[in-house]
């Protein structure tokens, strides 16, 4: 290191290799769980069966004419079926009719984007959604 003063504001710059053994995270030392992961090996399972049928796409779409349009819609077909095959987090199989539905985050995000357009503020609770429990019920009189 040659520099001795910050480019933007500068400020003095320490001229040292050790800060007494301080580790700061991403600076002076690496997560151990990074180092971890970074220790394992990939496993590639190999390609699937879209991917090796993938390569006819492009000449399909440059030949045109119903020939093509055959060959798109059977990788296609390939891609759809392997995507229902598939499982997902926790290896719980698709179910079909939840393909193409927001979850999770992105449901989160959409709601408060709405609520922001309709002039709510972000942070207010949705005055149509149930209220929550507290886990404790007031006496009934």
């Amino acid at each position: 290191m040659t520099d001795t003063k910050c480019h933007a504001c500068g400020a003095a710059l320490a001229q040292r290799e050790d800060l007494g053994g301080v580790v700061i995270p991403g600076v002076t030392g690496v997560d151990p769980g990074l180092l971890a992961y970074d220790a394992q090996p990939t496993h590639i399972k190999g390609p699937s069966p879209t991917q090796g049928l993938a390569t006819g796409i492009i000449p399909a779409a440059a030949m045109g004419g119903p020939a093509g349009f055959a060959i798109i819609g059977g990788v296609v077909a390939v891609a759809a079926a392997e995507y229902l095959s598939a499982r997902g987090p926790g290896g719980v199989e698709t179910d079909p009719s939840t393909v193409g539905e927001l979850g999770g985050v992105a449901q989160l995000a959409l709601e408060r984007l709405q609520r922001e357009e309709h002039g709510t503020p972000g942070d207010a609770p949705d005055p149509n959604a149930p209220a929550p429990s507290s886990g404790t019920q007031a006496p009934e009189r």
